[in-house]
């Protein structure tokens, strides 16, 4: 019970950090960005989208790759590129929309429902943003389905085993669902009703063999 109520706590606390952003925002496919070149309109861009394939198209330079960059790293690409046109020009990046930055969280938890994430997570943690589970005391399964269509399937009592330290815990990305699959419960009156109707039986078929 103190182990529970340990890792229990351990991802209330690490669920306080799945909002924070550090360093500079990696741009992804389906971003909406605004690039402004202060008083030169002609290179200033509005709410354009990041294509499929990672490019946008950009007036004067062309097609350019922008997908897995920093903010940072585009906004000093575009100045370099600029300066053939632009003397000294002032470039800023806004991320307007970003695009599948959202984490499902189903199932055996306390609170379900989708979640802003901007970084990788791990298991542990991904369970405490949703409120934990309603019950550590029964063992489940949790099933993550990938944003690239693969699947993972995890018995969650082999994590919460604090003698498997050098257990590699997963991670839970952007795009991904996460699953508690609900633990199996014994359905009480379904078996008393079972147990009553083969007791009625044997009653019917004991009376019919000696009658």
């Amino acid at each position: 019970m103190i182990k529970r109520i340990l890792i229990l706590l351990t991802l209330l606390f690490s669920a306080g950090n799945i909002f924070a952003q550090g360093g500079s925002y990696i741009i992804q496919r389906g971003d909406v960005l605004d690039v402004v070149v202060m008083e030169h309109p002609e290179f200033s861009l509005g709410g354009i989208t990041v294509l499929p394939d990672g490019y946008i198209q950009y007036p004067g330079l062309g097609s350019l790759k922008v997908a897995g960059l920093s903010s940072e790293i585009l906004t000093d690409s575009l100045r370099r590129s600029l300066e053939k046109y632009v003397v000294n020009p002032m470039v800023s990046i806004y991320i307007r929309k970003i695009q599948n930055q959202q984490l499902n969280i189903y199932g055996y938890v306390n609170k379900p429902g989708q979640y802003q994430l901007y970084d990788s997570l791990d298991l542990y943690s991904a369970i405490g943003v949703a409120g934990g589970l309603k019950s550590f005391r029964k063992h489940t399964t949790a099933t993550i389905y990938r944003a690239n269509r693969t699947m993972e399937i995890i018995k969650l009592e082999e994590f919460f085993d604090q003698s498997k330290k050098e257990q590699k815990i997963p991670m839970v990305y952007a795009g991904d669902t996460l699953y508690i699959v609900e633990p199996r419960q014994t359905n009480w009156a379904f078996l008393s009703f079972v147990t009553s109707a083969l007791s009625l039986t044997l009653s019917i078929v004991t009376f019919a063999r000696y009658y």
